[in-house]
Formats: C-alpha cells, sequence, structure tokens
C-alpha cells in the first residue's frame, strides 16, 4: 500500500532500520498486540522480533504491559516522532496522516511500561508540551539518596520544560534535610509523613516512577485513579510546611 510505504520510508530517513520501521507501522494498525500477531503481519521472523521490539522500546516509540503472564506491546503516539529528529520534521509531517490515519482507538484506562532514560524522558516531556499553561502538575520527589548527579540532570531538564510550558507544578518532599532545587521555579513543601516516591500526577495520568541504575516508569491512565491520587496530594499539601 503506497500510504504504508511513504510512512516507512519517512521512518527510515529519521535513522529506524526498514524492519523496525515496519514493526512500528504494525503496532499502529494493530494496537495492543502480542509477538505472534506482529510476526504474521510484518513477515519479521519470530527470532528477531524481540530484539527489533526491544529497539524500539529503547527509543520510546512502543511500549510494554503484561497481562494475564503474556507481554502486548503498543505504538507510541506517532506525534513522538516529531520530537525525536527534528532534522526530520518536514517528512514526518507529510507522513503524519497514515500514523494518525492507521493508529488503534485506545481505551480509557491504559498501562503502559517505559525502560531506560530516553524511554521515559521522552514519555514524560509527550505529556509535558501536550500541556496548557498554568495546568497542575503534582509531584511526590524522590528522596535525594535515590538521586545523583546524572538523576538530578535528568530532572532538571524536565524542570526547564515545565517552565517553559507554564505549568503550577506542586512537589512534596519527604524532609526538610533535602537541598533547595532553586532551578525549577517551582511551590516546594516538606512533610514528616512517608510519602509515596517518584510519583506523578497530571490529567488523567499517573506515574510511578522507580530509579536504580536505569528508570523504570509505569504510566496509567485512568481519570478516576488519577482523581484519586490528586485528592490524596492536595489534603497532604494543605497541612505540608513550606520552604
Amino acid at each position: 500500500m503506497a500510504t504504508t510505504t511513504t510512512g516507512r520510508d519517512a521512518l527510515e530517513q529519521m535513522g529506524l532500520k526498514r524492519r523496525e520501521a515496519a514493526c512500528y507501522i504494525a503496532l499502529l494498525e494493530l494496537g495492543p498486540s502480542g509477538t505472534g500477531c506482529i510476526v504474521k503481519k510484518t513477515g519479521i521472523p519470530s527470532s528477531k522480533i524481540y530484539e527489533i521490539l526491544d529497539r524500539l522500546l529503547a527509543q520510546g516509540l512502543a511500549s510494554c504491559v503484561t497481562k494475564n503472564g503474556k507481554k502486548e506491546y503498543r505504538a507510541a503516539d506517532p506525534k513522538a516522532l516529531l520530537r525525536i529528529a527534528d532534522e526530520r520534521r518536514r517528512a514526518l509531517v507529510e507522513a503524519m496522516p497514515v500514523f494518525v490515519q492507521h493508529r488503534s482507538i485506545s481505551s480509557s484506562n491504559e498501562v503502559e511500561i517505559f525502560e531506560g532514560r530516553t524511554a521515559v524522558f521522552r514519555m514524560f516531556t509527550a505529556m509535558i508540551d501536550d500541556a496548557r499553561a498554568r495546568e497542575q502538575y503534582l509531584v511526590f520527589s524522590i528522596d535525594e539518596e535515590n538521586k545523583d548527579d546524572s538523576v538530578n540532570l535528568f530532572f532538571k531538564n524536565l524542570a526547564v520544560r515545565r517552565k517553559e510550558k507554564r505549568l503550577d507544578t506542586l512537589l512534596l518532599k519527604n524532609a526538610r534535610r533535602v537541598r533547595k532545587e532553586r532551578h525549577t521555579k517551582l511551590q516546594l513543601r516538606y512533610t514528616d509523613l512517608s510519602l509515596p516516591q517518584g510519583v506523578t500526577v497530571f490529567r488523567d495520568n499517573v506515574i510511578l516512577l522507580s530509579w536504580a541504575k536505569e528508570p523504570v516508569a509505569v504510566r496509567i491512565r485512568s481519570e478516576q485513579f488519577a482523581s484519586q491520587m490528586r485528592k490524596f496530594f492536595l489534603e497532604l499539601w494543605r497541612t505540608a510546611k513550606r520552604e
């Protein structure tokens, strides 16, 4: 099909290999799928499919969730492609209708897993880039002992993007013993209560971030769950100590 060929060519121009491009387009058309369906759709050998999917996961172009003991893969929002390669923006804009046309309609409640700094950063930035000024962005901070210089740089870069979008960012920390984050220009409060670590609430998203050697993020899209977490955060915020 000509439109599929156009989309694949654009993906190859931005650096994807032919099988990676074919796999990404197949995920758009199929929606959440196991490897068997992807192999059948693309013709990629089953011995190679996991390697290709892992590369898409690492680039933030796909996510994976385990359901009933089986892995399901889904394509990232096509608009994420524009954030990955600005120098190929024109070619990707021309191909964008192809990706939007084939993207499956997702359910109102979703769970996605992102592994590695690149994939996690792109997930956060895609969410922030879509935000409107003065929207509320709530964060339960990771304790300082879980941060090193590279982790601090990761969060500083996110803070810069939030500032550019003029988000109303509220940050709760467990104790006042940590250093202030002057670069973030956010509202910061402290509490002696035990808090969940690395949790972000924005719109209908709740993101659970775990950081060991490399980050792993679980994004839960649920209006009800996000509403409950937002209420919990704001109740703590009202009684927390100011800087």
